[in-house]
């Protein structure tokens, strides 16, 4: 497989010239070039069937807004790749779709973005096993960061009169809000708050 002898070649090359790291240093440059490759090639394929489907522009400004969100709330990773593929294709490839022909009333898109806005309030940030936010401090500024975005994101949503616009903010921040929400991790039955599990 391409990425098992990309990944393995990656890593074996960092412990030749980097002899002294730990395994768990290895491991943890592993998961993130995993992350890295898994990135890159689904949002190849996904702009090339944007491309297809002639929604490029509204796909690459619904990955930007959502990503933004995604830099401070963070959120549930799928646990195997072919679940991120199952979930991102269609997510990023229908969304757009959806933006770009069906049409809301405001006061949908408006709820839909107060809605999202209290989820970041209450479960903003939210970590990973794999990825814990350990640091108390860190933690408050991401939640006040994604607050602070969310809030820009309503208010846009409500003065800008471009519906397209109202649509992929509102749906960028409906998307994130599901990724951090405490329901979602378990029913895909995942451990939440996992910093706790450091006493910090």
């Amino acid at each position: 497989m391409v990425k098992k002898l990309i990944i393995s070649n990656s890593i074996n090359t960092i412990r030749r010239y980097y002899p002294n790291y730990s395994e768990d240093e290895i491991e943890r440059i592993k998961y993130g070039l995993e992350s890295i490759y898994l990135s890159l090639t689904k949002v190849i394929v996904i702009l090339l069937l944007s491309i297809i489907l002639k929604i490029f522009k509204e796909t690459i400004i619904l990955l930007l807004l959502f990503n933004v969100l995604r830099a401070t709330a963070f959120g549930i990773h799928a646990s195997k790749s072919w679940m991120c593929w199952v979930s991102s294709v269609p997510t990023f490839i229908g969304i757009p779709l959806i933006c770009k022909y069906i049409t809301f009333p405001n006061y949908i898109l408006i709820l839909i973005a107060t809605y999202s806005l209290l989820n970041f309030i209450f479960f903003a940030p939210a970590d990973t096993a794999k990825r814990p936010l350990i640091r108390k401090n860190r933690r408050r500024i991401y939640k006040l960061l994604t607050i602070i975005l969310g809030t820009i994101y309503l208010i846009a949503i409500i003065y800008i009169k471009d519906s397209f616009w109202q649509k992929t903010l509102a749906a960028s921040m409906l998307i994130e809000s599901i990724l951090i929400s405490p329901l979602t991790y378990k029913i895909f039955k995942m451990s939440y708050n996992n910093y706790k599990s450091y006493g910090k």
